[in-house]
Order: C-alpha cells, then sequence, then structure tokens
C-alpha cells in the first residue's frame, strides 16, 4: 500500500522550495543584468574601433560630434552616429539593452532613439572677445559660438592633439529613456540637436550634454553629480565608457572627474590635458 504525502511534508517542500526560490532568483537577476552590461561594453568597443577606423581614412582626425549649421538635420551627415555608421556592421550597436527606449521610430528629424553619446567637450575661455577651445576628441563644430569665436571647422581633434588616450573618454551612456523621463517630448537621437554630444555649450555642457562633475551639488538628472551620462549598471553605479585608444571600462560616472575645478588634471573629459 502506498503512503501519500501528510501535509507536514508537503508544506516542508513548499517551504524548502521558496527559500531557494528567494535565494536563486537576485542571482539570476544579477547574473542577467551582468550580461547586459557585458553586451552594452561590447557595443562600445565595436563604436569605439568604427570611430578609429574613421580617424585613420580621414588623415588622423575624429569626426565631429555635431555640427551647428545642420544641428536638427539627418543630411547631410552632421553628426557622429551617421558619419561613423559605414563601418558598422550592424546599427543594433547603439542600443542598450538596458534602454527601453532605443530603436524606435520617431520623426525624420530626429532619427532613432540612441543609447550612446560621444565626449566633444568645448572649454570657453571667458574675456573680450570669449575664445573657444576644443577639449574632447570629437569636437563640436560650430561656426560661430555664442556670437564670439569659431571651433575648428572639422569639429574633431587630430589623434596627435590627445595626449593621454588611454585616459581619455571617447563616448559613454546617455540613454534616450533617461532623457525622455527628463523630459517627455526629448530623446536622444540620431538628428536632435546637441544630444548625443556630452560637452557642448560651457565647460560642463548644457543639459544633456552635462559631463559628470563630482563636486556638483545632487539633483535630477541631468544636472547631478553623473550629468548626462546614465549610470544604470550593478545597481545603477557604474557605466560603461570607452576611451580614446579603444579600450572600454565601466566606471562611476563621477570617477571620470572627480572634481573639475579643484583637479582639472584629473578631468578625463578634457582630452588635451
Amino acid at each position: 500500500m502506498k503512503r501519500g504525502f501528510t501535509l507536514i511534508e508537503l508544506l516542508v517542500v513548499i517551504a524548502i522550495i521558496a527559500i531557494l526560490a528567494a535565494i536563486l532568483f537576485p542571482v539570476f537577476a544579477q547574473a542577467r543584468e551582468k550580461a547586459r552590461q557585458i553586451s552594452c561594453a561590447s557595443n562600445e568597443k565595436q563604436l569605439a574601433l568604427g570611430i578609429l577606423q574613421y580617424v585613420q581614412d580621414y588623415d588622423e582626425n575624429y569626426p565631429f560630434g555635431n555640427e551647428s549649421g545642420h544641428v536638427w538635420s539627418t543630411t547631410p551627415a552632421c553628426k557622429w552616429d551617421l558619419n561613423i555608421a559605414p563601418y558598422l556592421k550592424s546599427l543594433q550597436v547603439f542600443y542598450c539593452p538596458d534602454d527601453s527606449m532605443t530603436g524606435n521610430a520617431y520623426p525624420d528629424w530626429q532619427g532613432l532613439g540612441m543609447s550612446y553619446g560621444v565626449n566633444g567637450l568645448i572649454t570657453p575661455h571667458w574675456g573680450s572677445p570669449t575664445t573657444v577651445s576644443v577639449a574632447g576628441p570629437m569636437g563640436y563644430a560650430n561656426e560661430n559660438w555664442g556670437g564670439n569665436s569659431q571651433t575648428p571647422g572639422g569639429g574633431g581633434l587630430s589623434l596627435a592633439a590627445v595626449s593621454q588616450p588611454a585616459a581619455s573618454i571617447l563616448l559613454a551612456e546617455q540613454f534616450s529613456a533617461d532623457i525622455h523621463k527628463a523630459s517627455p517630448t526629448d530623446i536622444n537621437a540620431t538628428g536632435a540637436g546637441d544630444w548625443g554630444v556630452f560637452g557642448t555649450g560651457t565647460d560642463r555642457g548644457s543639459g544633456y550634454g552635462n559631463i559628470p562633475d563630482g563636486a556638483a551639488a545632487a539633483a535630477a538628472y541631468p544636472n547631478g553629480p553623473n550629468g548626462g551620462v546614465s549610470a544604470h549598471h550593478a545597481g545603477d553605479t557604474l557605466t560603461n565608457f570607452a576611451f580614446c585608444d579603444g579600450h572600454v571600462k565601466a566606471m562611476r560616472p563621477t570617477a571620470t572627474n572627480p572634481n573639475g575645478a579643484a583637479h582639472p588634471e584629473l578631468n578625463m573629459w578634457d582630452a588635451t590635458r
């Protein structure tokens, strides 16, 4: 005669299953997020290699991040992503798996939502007249910045001008979802103005173009210490950064510029330091 499970035995089995689930589910979630972080890092690696191939084909000059005469246009190729697209095998590399708004169809002038922005830091030197220097490798081609002096027509620095390629930021994560959350009418897209280029406007940037600053006061995205950089890996603490030598590293955004005013030599966004 077969004996069935008693109620106590069933409850014990259910309790064991519940305990195992409580232990394993967070582990599975962490593994899934780690896989997404690795996939995102792989995307940045391919984007960085595409940029470096462009540099070799164009007299060792980086492409401009954006060009002011065509800020809202996708023709001609006026933004970094459009310029390097021919060097990429798939446009999927513009999309981080953690960014929920990439690849969506937007109006033609906006293009597709993407997850990355390049270092186009420009630094104004206030005076009469005010002058502007390009500090990020993929500078901002602006014929008449603030009504004053001009930045270089090509926008990008030369390869030789980047003094510390292994310690200078090339590109970082900038999620369309974060921009859209901050302003529901905006996204980081192919043709959407200055978005997708960090450091345009002032020595920190302007809105979504803000570079990180560890000394900045806490504030909502994109005006806090992380600036316009999206940090959604490892419990919303880390971001993947690609550097000018082509390597990719996960870091806290503020580690790239701990204190821009007191220690400018530690600002990894200034490729000419």
